[in-house]
């Protein structure tokens, strides 16, 4: 992707992103420093650039996305994401020998449709990504036939985990498919409701067929979780087969264009060729064989294509934050309020202290986290593409273990970032803030989901702590090189060397430096999984069993350790980044960046840092006058920076944060041409006769 960025003119970034309109918001855009435009090479190269202006062209100038004003009935509105979905799948954005020459534009496809209509996004994924991906990664060439199905339209697809009673408790579930040696068949069941599988989206009206998981029962012996492809409706008609039972569950508080469904099986029988079984599977007489000896590694084989989903969530949360942000900045520099003794005119809110600690984080938070999921999206593509072609070497092994772990732990810091960058948004905008044509609202709700879908964040923090404190013990002859591909394991280089050290920068320059902060993580980090180790150990000691001592050591240890694990890499992402950007106008902004992210996340965990005796009152107050200082460096250059983050106004859709900054007179006009806005309601009666239908108490 670098010899990409250098290749990018200012001309073609011109023809992508034409001037921005004049108006309020002229002054704080001559205050910036750096070009906007070539600040999008941080996230993007010219290909993936040309792809998401290719993508909002066509939607912008194509019927079927108009916005609307007002809220529509939820029928209608999955009707429409369903047509929406069509009529972007047949453009073909991202044809298969594009992918092969930049496999980043499957994500960047994504991100420019999320930033248009999340539900249409999630419903493209599901139908035709994740049905067509679990197939090719988990069954048979005689098998791809439904991939290729789905890819051209014949059927839809879904992914059917999660059951109303189980859903992180994988282990637990009771969906059962029965083999039938005499017929070759699996004969699918669910017991009761709380066996129904729950939540499938695309599932409620359109899926013709589904990846299930369910336990593989054969010859009276239970196999575990296996998946299987499962027909549901009659691709011609949508209407189900005998045995199965299938419906919406309704509405949700966002994403209200995914139908979202359940399923129950009764006694329903698939040929056997339709079980996924290149993890695991038994043969015609009902024996069961497997390539993995060790049944909980099979298992993981068959759940590792929710790694790629935990990935892509990752950026599914920083597009909400990167959509909030960019109102909530634009806002509040056209905001004006009180003014200071002798001023002639009242002060953008922007200026002031509590509302740049607000947001100017978030807005480095933002940048932190799509540079990096751009990066690691790719990664998980080019480990997609290795799979498909055979490539399994141990270097491969270890890194798709890392992602797993990694994915489960950036997904909640990524998600939780958001929610509550996204609040905050929300809240420093005021009383218009709440309105929905503000657009933050729905960010906040559509974001919401990330926090409990394909793993509920805290729970997948114990997994990545998991994997973390299994490391601890062979820390001295660790070969980061090789258990560590990624180099997410690269804070226990010299980590007991590392450990006895106390901070030894004492400015607010030094403390806020953005290598010094990458340094003073990796001590956090360190000390964070000795003192988790320690506290599992001393349990264990005191006679608690294995699972007993890891839950008993999550609060204020596994789940603190995970999530600065993550924000650990994340930092340094970011860091590795800016310090190698070729524009020296923008590196210098990105830095600044870096110091106020990794400042401001660092001063959350300041308990922790003393702790461990790492910090002395002086550095933890130095520490915070730095956030507030970076803060008023950040200020004047936080328009530019949004307007590097903002899609076209065509997807803001917000009257607070359209890229003209006309945010009272966008406000006017949502608000006198709203239907009904100004005329009498029908019920009009019902407040002038209340007596009417008010029982008198006289």
């Amino acid at each position: 992707m670098e010899t990409s960025k250098k290749m990018v003119s200012e001309e073609e970034l011109k023809e992508y992103f034409p001037d921005l309109p004049s108006g309020p918001l002229d002054g704080y855009r001559k205050k910036s420093s750096f070009s906007w435009r070539r600040m999008k090479l941080a996230c993007d190269n010219s290909t993936t650039l040309k792809l998401k202006h290719d993508i909002w062209t066509f939607m912008e100038t194509h019927p079927l996305f108009q916005h609307s004003d007002v809220s529509i009935p939820l029928d209608e509105e999955r009707h429409i994401a369903v047509k929406r979905m069509y009529a972007v799948h047949n453009e073909k954005f991202t044809p298969f020998e594009k992918i092969i020459e930049e496999p980043r534009v499957i994500q960047a496809e994504a991100e420019a449709i999320f930033m248009f209509d999340s539900s249409l996004a999630v419903k493209k994924s599901l139908t035709f990504g994740m049905f067509a991906n679990t197939i090719r990664g988990s069954g048979r060439p005689h098998q791809y036939h439904f991939a290729e199905a789905v890819e051209e339209g014949k059927i839809g697809g879904c992914f059917a985990l999660t059951e109303v009673a189980h859903g992180s408790n994988a282990k637990g579930m009771r969906t059962t498919a029965t083999y039938n040696p005499e017929k070759k068949q699996f004969v699918m069941h669910s017991a009761d409701f709380e066996a129904a599988k729950f939540w499938v989206g695309c599932l409620g009206k359109c899926a013709t067929h589904a990846i299930v998981y369910a336990m593989l029962v054969s010859k009276g012996t239970n196999h575990g979780l296996h998946s299987f492809i499962v027909p549901i409706r009659d691709p011609k008609t949508l209407k189900p087969f005998p045995g199965v039972i299938v419906g919406d569950i309704g509405e949700k508080i966002g994403l209200n264009g995914i139908d979202n469904g359940f399923v129950m099986f009764n006694n329903y029988a698939i040929p056997k060729e339709l079980a996924l079984d290149k993890f695991g599977g038994v043969d015609d007489n009902g024996d069961y064989q497997s390539p993995f000896r060790d049944p909980s590694k099979r298992f993981g084989a068959s759940l590792g294509i929710l790694s790629g989903g935990r990935v892509m969530i990752t950026s599914i949360s920083t597009n909400y934050l990167q959509k909030a942000i960019v109102i909530a900045v634009r806002y509040s520099a056209v905001r004006k309020q009180f003014a200071a003794e002798n001023a002639v005119e009242e002060t953008p809110v922007l200026e002031y202290q509590q509302q740049q600690i607000r947001l100017l984080p978030y807005l480095a938070g933002t940048f932190a986290l799509r540079i990096f999921c751009t990066w690691f999206g790719s990664v998980h593509i080019n480990m997609t593409i290795d799979n498909y072609a055979g490539k399994q070497d141990e270097l491969s092994a270890a890194r798709g273990i890392e992602l797993h772990a990694l994915s489960s732990a950036v997904k909640p810091v990524c998600g939780w970032l958001a929610r509550d960058g996204i609040q905050n948004c929300r809240e420093a905008c005021g009383g218009h803030g709440y309105l929905k044509a503000a657009g933050i609202g729905d960010l906040r709700n559509e974001n919401d989901a990330n926090c409990t879908y394909e793993g509920e964040n805290s729970l997948l923090l114990q997994q990545n702590s998991n994997w973390l404190l299994s490391v601890w013990p062979k820390r001295r002859e660790l070969n980061v090189a090789q258990e560590s591909p990624l180099g997410s394991l690269e804070f226990l280089l010299d980590v007991d060397d590392v450990l006895k050290k106390t901070c030894p920068w004492k400015t607010v320059e030094e403390l806020t430096d953005p290598y010094n902060l990458t340094q003073m993580y990796k001590w956090l980090t360190a000390y964070m999984l000795k003192t988790t180790y320690e506290k599992v150990s001393k349990l264990k000691s005191d006679g608690a069993d294995n699972l007993q001592a890891k839950n008993d050591s999550q609060s204020y240890n596994a789940v603190a350790l995970s999530v600065i694990y993550g924000e650990n890499y994340i930092l340094n992402h970011f860091y590795k980044t800016a310090i190698s950007f070729e524009d020296e106008a923008c590196k210098k902004v990105l830095l600044k960046l870096v110091s106020l992210y990794g400042a401001f996340l660092l001063e959350k965990h300041m308990a922790t840092l003393y702790i461990g005796g790492y910090f002395t009152l002086d550095q933890g107050l130095h520490l915070r006058e730095g956030v507030l200082r970076l803060c008023a460096q950040v200020a004047p250059e936080a328009v530019a920076l949004s307007d590097t983050l903002a899609p076209p106004d065509f997807c803001i859709k917000s009257v607070l944060g359209m890229s003209d900054g006309e945010a009272y007179k966008h406000l006017q006009n949502r608000v006198m041409t709203y239907p009904g806005a100004m005329t009498r309601p029908e019920w009009w009666r019902d407040v002038v006769y209340w007596d009417s239908y008010i029982p008198s108490k006289l």
